[in-house]
């Protein structure tokens, strides 16, 4: 699915996490030069406490904040599905409500195809 025209008015905020930085830098490089999404940000290290498997796990990850048009959203995660290297990846995407038409209008121009 080709990500979104120009005419996306909805800016999305999603997050993920690998254990990584090599991983993380794949991720973010894939998802902006593919054009999916206008920007991708990494934290890390930080320190997860989930279950995974019956058991507590503590683990250093990277998290990826990443932020794309909400008709991305879809092709977006169909590719991270498939570039992720985790079994079962943390996605969770929310609307954001208020961004700067700036910023929108900059997030929207980065966020399309260009003409070959």
């Amino acid at each position: 699915m080709p990500p979104a025209s120009s005419e996306s008015t909805t800016l999305m905020i999603g997050t993920t996490t690998v254990a990584t930085r090599d991983e993380a830098d794949a991720l973010a490089r894939g998802l902006v030069e593919s054009r999916l999404a206008a920007c991708a940000q990494i934290d890390g290290p930080m320190t997860s406490v989930y279950h995974w498997q019956g058991k507590l796990e503590t683990t250093a990850e990277y998290r990826l904040t990443i932020k794309f048009l909400d008709s991305n959203a879809n092709a977006l995660e169909t590719w991270l599905r498939a570039h992720h290297p985790y079994e079962t990846p943390e996605w969770v995407a929310v609307r954001a409500e208020i961004v700067a038409e700036k910023y929108l209008s900059w997030a929207r121009s980065n966020s399309t195809f260009l003409p070959l």
